[in-house]
């Protein structure tokens, strides 16, 4: 049996549910505009944020309210807006449990850098001694799956693949990529990732203390 050393979450979805913050900012945008708050029910359907490759533009189109300087002003309020985040209760049982046992805990996110690390501070994630990947760090193109982001995870962590387990929600972006990147891949059913079809994760879980029987 692999005995793994280090672990590596995805982000948005796997550790906190990122409707909160999509919640969040859309409420303040709407009470800027005087909108019905109604509006924010679309944003946070599954199929839509499955679906779509620019959440805000098609938000605002979707209500007739799009224009270059809205779309710029939510992406501003999602990399910016002082709102309360909390993990899922699930990550903070396995970041601890993790920890006790001395292993090697890290964090692939994509996603822009001023609003991922937004995130990681909304939600404490360094104080709880979690090292953090930023895979746009080296432009978008290294996102996630490409195995730069995963290469350069590992290096941070001094882990080799062989040892460490990949956990993230997405198939397309985590999976994929930590196949491809020689990680034990975890896929976890959550959120709207839940909805996109994975064969070739080596494990599916559906809550993260499920882990736990790796140790």
């Amino acid at each position: 049996m692999t005995i793994f050393s280090a672990v590596i979450f995805d982000l948005d979805n796997t550790l906190y549910d990122e409707k909160t913050l999509l919640y969040a900012v859309c409420l303040e945008f709407c009470k800027r505009y005087d909108l019905e708050f109604s509006h924010i029910e679309s944003m946070l359907k599954d199929d839509f944020l499955l679906e779509s490759k620019d959440i805000f533009g098609d938000w605002l189109k979707h209500f007739g309210f799009f224009t270059k300087e809205r779309q710029e002003e939510l992406f501003y309020l999602y990399g910016h807006l002082e709102t309360p985040l909390e993990l899922y209760e699930d990550a903070l049982e396995i970041i601890s449990f993790l920890q006790k046992r001395g292993i090697k805990l890290g964090i692939l996110t994509n996603g822009a850098l001023t609003s991922q690390m937004h995130k990681v501070k909304l939600l404490k994630l360094e104080s709880l001694g979690l090292k953090v990947c930023y895979a746009r760090a080296n432009g978008k193109e290294y996102e996630k799956p490409h195995i730069d982001a995963f290469s350069r995870a590992l290096a941070m962590l001094d882990s080799a693949p062989s040892t460490c387990l990949f956990v993230g929600d997405n198939p397309r972006t985590d999976i994929l990529g930590a196949n491809n990147a020689g990680l034990t891949s975890v896929h976890l059913q959550r959120g709207y990732g839940a909805l996109i079809p994975c064969t070739n994760a080596s494990r599916t879980i559906t809550h993260l203390t499920q882990i736990k029987d790796y140790w």
